[in-house]
């Protein structure tokens, strides 16, 4: 890491993560008490059942029950709303950043799409990772009064220049500070490290080493974010139409993909996120 994140801050692990977490990860899953501690966060329950009602997840009918979601979503992928909801709570104090989080619901669903593609990736790693590609940003807002507008400053830069613009203007990147939060907050080390070697595709995509699982979830965030990039671009935001990974070919080579399979699978993906 570029610096010790010892000094800024990190929001610890609620309480409601470390009861989820050993209440799924209990051989006896019992889906009533990991519903019952749901229910016990106002905030977070209603977070929960406000992001199954959206359009990503396709339900016929609006879904007013904690029971119902987590029948349908499965407790993985509930845990995963969980987290970036707690996330959400912890940051409330540095004002409204719909976007941001807008923008980290659309990266976890092309993630979850990608990885029915690309079986090498479990769907709930995939959508989570997508959840908390960039949480270290709002970290970076809450440490550092300017930060924002920075962020209008290098508005467009590369993956890999935003990460070398902060380290010059701070001394850490955010995605340092991603890392520390989804480390500290026990997220599986595969994850922590796809948010973290972001800027570093390049050259860990060419290492020869024992992490072809990091690799994987590095290159389908990757694409996610270059799919919904494109997304906000032609629908939503209408922001110039610069590619932010300025360089897409490693990923693709390691995927062993051609640019015409990466058009029709994007293409594809956009037409679903638009309808």
């Amino acid at each position: 890491m570029s610096q010790t994140t010892d000094t800024y801050f990190i929001p610890s692990r609620p309480e409601i993560l470390f009861k989820l977490n050993q209440l799924i990860n209990d051989p006896d899953l019992d889906i009533d008490n990991i519903c019952g501690v749901l229910k016990q966060d106002i905030a977070l329950f209603s977070t929960v059942l406000s992001t199954v009602n959206t359009p990503y997840f396709g339900l016929a009918k609006k879904i007013t029950s904690i029971e119902h979601a987590v029948a349908l979503l499965g407790v993985n992928r509930v845990f995963s709303i969980v987290r970036l909801a707690a996330l959400r709570n912890s940051l409330s104090t540095i004002g409204p950043m719909e976007r941001f989080w807008d923008t980290g619901a659309d990266v976890a669903h092309i993630c979850a799409l990608l990885s029915r593609r690309f079986r090498e990736v479990n769907e709930d790693d995939a959508y989570t990772l997508g959840m908390l590609h960039d949480c270290g940003l709002p970290l970076m807002i809450h440490n550092f009064p300017d930060y924002k507008d920075f962020l209008k400053e290098v508005n467009g830069n590369s993956i890999s220049g935003l990460h070398q613009a902060q380290l010059d203007r701070y001394g850490i990147s955010h995605f340092d500070l991603g890392y520390a939060l989804t480390n500290a907050w026990h997220l599986p080390e595969t994850t922590c490290e796809a948010i973290r070697l972001q800027p570093e595709y390049k050259t860990f995509l060419t290492q020869n080493d024992d992490r072809e699982e990091v690799r994987m979830q590095l290159c389908i965030l990757l694409i996610a974010k270059e799919i919904s990039r494109k997304y906000r671009t032609y629908w939503r935001v209408r922001e110039p139409d610069t590619p932010f990974i300025s360089n897409l070919e490693p990923v693709l080579n390691f995927m062993g993909l051609c640019d015409y399979d990466f058009f029709d699978f994007r293409d594809d993906v956009l037409s679903m996120l638009e309808n």
